[in-house]
């Protein structure tokens, strides 16, 4: 028994591919190829994706993904370089239409994450051929007082430059375990800045004005295929009022909470890859 054990914890590094993919206007869009299974699986990051690119993550993310590489094939898909003013949601969800039609992938499992939710959502409406089923991890359809809240905190530390902040503010919300080091929080923040410190802090902002931006109510009840809406009962930026309204606007969802995880309920729940496993069995037929 111990030896089964230990077998399944070790998972061999998997082979990753890194490319930029060529967009119509000299758009150019990062990604990372990686697994070998039966089932595409796309997926739109959060607004870490403001701070660097899949192309720039691409071992880390393997990594990350190593136990769903032998069992899925996945497109890890930045939004493209280069982020043009006023470039919001909608302009980010026709690029990775253009994308998955370029690709020739089709329907997918489309996984959306944080701030990729309503670029996910926009793509499942508008185009239902490209999507087999949609996970909203961690997000929403609008912005309430609290997530604009938070949003705006960030934009101010952006503006102002307080990259420490902005690295400790992100962590706290995200990781529960975070909490646990907040004795150190002298020292630890100095380290995040230089983590958090984007190597073009135009493209976070414009990432994040974008989000503020959206409300894609209207478009909820055009999403058809099967839909899991996750996320943890303790998130600080989506709370699950929020993330509740948006399951039920949607109607072939299932709302699925992690008890008492904060903004990274999809990064740290076990239940968030079991649910992602059922969805995809229910979407195979």
């Amino acid at each position: 028994m111990v030896y089964k054990r230990l077998l399944e914890r070790h998972v061999p590094f998997p082979y990753y591919a890194r490319r930029k993919l060529a967009l119509s206007n000299d758009a150019v869009m990062p990604l990372v190829e990686l697994g070998h299974g039966n089932t595409p699986v796309v997926t739109i990051p959060g607004a870490g994706d403001g701070l660097s690119t899949v192309y720039e993550s691409a071992r880390g993310l393997a990594w990350f993904y190593r136990r769903r590489s032998p069992h899925q094939r996945m497109y890890v898909m930045s939004r493209r370089e280069g982020i043009p003013a006023g470039h919001g949601v909608d302009g980010h969800a026709r690029d990775y239409i253009e994308a998955l039609d370029h690709l020739g992938l089709g329907p997918v499992i489309l996984e959306c994450n944080s701030a990729g939710g309503p670029i996910g959502q926009q793509i499942a409406a508008r185009r239902p051929d490209l999507v087999r089923g949609l996970v909203l991890a961690s997000t929403a359809h609008r912005m309430d007082s609290e997530a604009r809240g938070v949003l705006q905190s960030w934009l101010a530390m952006l503006t102002d430059g307080r990259w420490a902040s902005l690295g400790w503010d992100t962590t706290v919300k995200t990781y529960r375990r975070a909490a646990r080091f907040s004795w150190a929080e002298p020292l630890l923040k100095p380290l995040l800045g230089l983590i958090s410190r984007p190597n073009n802090p135009s493209r976070m902002e414009r990432l994040l004005r974008g989000v503020l931006a959206v409300d894609n109510t209207a478009l909820l009840g055009k999403i058809t295929c099967p839909t899991l809406v996750f996320g943890g009962t303790r998130d600080p930026i989506f709370g699950s009022v929020l993330q509740c309204e948006m399951s039920d606007m949607i109607p072939n969802s299932r709302f699925v909470q992690a008890p008492g995880y904060l903004h990274g309920a999809d990064l740290e729940s076990p239940d968030y890859p079991k649910a992602v496993v059922r969805l995809i069995a229910e979407t195979a037929s």
